[in-house]
């Protein structure tokens, strides 16, 4: 079995005692102008936001062909199975406005 000693490891991690730990000159210095930032940010959004429309209306248009289309294949299977098994009023027909047989 092999003992792994981290005194070492530990001793190169503690820092010296004579030095500070100092943060990076732009941290101390005034912070800059956001207004190209947000800017560009906001361009970057808006960009998004295009994107996230644009596939959302794939999806919609997706949904919406893919319903069309298994509405239609039902139909026709509903028709050649009604035509494989020999019957002659497979389609219906589609009844416009019919005058009553019953006048009064």
């Amino acid at each position: 079995m092999t003992v792994v000693s981290f005194k070492g490891a530990r001793a190169r991690l503690r820092r010296p005692k004579g030095r500070a730990v100092l943060p990076p000159s732009y941290l101390s210095s005034a912070p800059p102008t956001l207004s190209r930032a947000n800017a560009a940010d906001e361009e970057e959004d808006r960009i998004r936001m295009r994107q996230n429309m644009a596939a959302m209306a794939a999806i919609l248009a997706i949904l919406v062909i893919g319903t069309w289309l298994i509405d239609g294949l039902r139909s026709y299977s509903r028709l050649q199975t009604c035509l494989l098994a020999g019957h002659r009023n497979c389609v219906p027909i589609e009844a416009g406005f019919q005058p009553s047989p019953f006048r009064g």
